[in-house]
């Protein structure tokens, strides 16, 4: 019995290693992993693989060449089409994909090429990143550590005392089960705890924020207000504890109410809160790309698609419910000296590197075709206060979707003050 048992948690030690080394040894090797969610890649790379990038010079990257690169808060591997020398920009497209990514991508955006891929290890390797992930690879681990000494232990006390070693190994001994329970409802407990704590910790923040800085109406006069006294919001205030904050984002009629941050890029604020701690939930943020005043013809504004319907969890329901969209049909973006007023227009499921992405934009022929296209991919035709077109003012809201979609619900200004 403890020669098994020996085995067995040698077995569930080597399990652990072997699922470690796709992420530990490519990082040692200078190369990064990423976890395939998109099928646009497919029959070359199918969703769940694991894909090794590692940096290249623009001369070293050519037509045909798999390359990752960032798209809005999305990390995008598609393959290059064509190479623009003189403003180094890559024309990319997924294998699957009929059409060409829309937007070129910019070498400051190449996170490197695609240096190999392997199916199926990506799943593992991105439960493994993930917190529940190494708390439960930790239990398997202390279990296969204790399996393997206490078998050990056996082995030798079945040398000393071979007779008494065969009556004690008759029947499992209980204290084994005792062990690796009380290790399993330890460490389960500890996952659901972490992602509790986790999901606390940002809504007591973001609750403290709407508290503090946040005056909203009553639902009764909510009825009878006007649109833009139904929420005040000291952002001048906001921005004396971090300049990054550009504006407030709520949604009528929602829980979605959310400060706005700004850093020029699509990365500081995606697992980060506005105090600078991190979180899973991270923070609402505008694109990169865009100008921090809104005054761009097109804005992205990025949020998670959180399990407890925090930061944009709730934007689903604009899909999944018939009359959600009649009772909350518009958003406000409040500024330090300005309140924007949206109408939806639009909402869809997109790719993430798709042309939905596109930024900035001006009032012309091209951004009144791109409206055009917004309103086409809509899942509902929605009737507007006005008509939508190229002079308007858009802000697009940006979640994750499923099967590596993105969820994207579409506003024009529709009233300021």
């Amino acid at each position: 019995m403890g020669k098994i048992l020996k085995i067995i948690g040698n077995i569930l030690i080597a399990v652990v290693i072997l699922a470690c080394l796709p992420l530990a040894v490519p990082k040692v090797l200078g190369y990064q992993s990423f976890n395939v969610i998109s099928g646009s890649m497919e029959p070359e790379i199918s969703v769940g693989s694991i894909v090794y990038v590692k940096e290249a010079a623009f001369e070293e990257i050519a037509e045909g060449d798999i390359i990752a690169f960032e798209s809005g808060a999305s990390v995008v591997t598609h393959r290059v089409q064509s190479v623009n020398q003189e403003s180094r920009l890559f024309t990319t497209k997924g294998d699957a994909n009929n059409t060409e990514d829309f937007t070129p991508v910019a070498y400051v955006n190449v996170i490197g090429k695609v240096r190999a891929h392997f199916p199926i290890i990506g799943n593992v390797a991105t439960w493994l990143s993930e917190s529940v992930g190494k708390i439960v690879a930790v239990i398997i681990l202390l279990a296969g550590a204790a399996l393997s000494a206490f078998g050990e232990k056996k082995e030798k006390k079945s040398a000393e005392d071979s007779a008494a070693s065969t009556e004690k190994n008759a029947g499992f001994n209980p204290k084994i089960i005792l062990i690796l329970g009380i290790i399993i409802v330890f460490g389960s407990m500890s996952g659901f705890l972490y992602i509790y704590l986790g999901y606390q910790k940002s809504n007591t923040l973001y609750a403290n924020l709407n508290q503090e800085f946040v005056s909203v109406a009553d639902q009764a006069q909510i009825d009878q207000c006007p649109w833009y006294e139904m929420i005040d919001v000291d952002v001048a205030a906001l921005q004396e504890i971090n300049p990054d904050v550009i504006g407030w984002i709520y949604i009528e009629g929602t829980d979605i109410s959310y400060p706005i941050l700004y850093s020029g890029d699509d990365e500081k604020y995606l697992r980060r809160t506005m105090d600078g701690e991190s979180a899973t939930a991270g923070s609402i943020f505008l694109e990169g790309y865009n100008l921090p005043d809104f005054s761009d013809s097109h804005n992205i504004i990025y949020g998670h698609n959180m399990r407890n319907l925090s930061m944009f969890g709730q934007l689903k329901y604009y899909k999944s419910e018939d009359t959600y969209l009649d009772e909350h049909k518009y958003f406000q973006i409040i500024t330090a000296d300005k309140k924007y007023r949206y109408e939806i227009f639009s909402f869809f499921d997109t790719e993430a590197a798709s042309w939905v992405y596109a930024v900035p934009y001006s009032d012309s022929e091209e951004f009144g075709a791109y409206i055009d296209e917004l309103k086409s991919h809509s899942y509902k035709k929605i009737e507007t206060t006005n008509e939508v077109d190229s002079a308007d003012l858009i802000t697009t809201l940006s979640t994750c979707s499923s099967s590596g979609m993105r969820f994207t619900v579409h506003g024009y200004v529709v009233d300021t003050h």
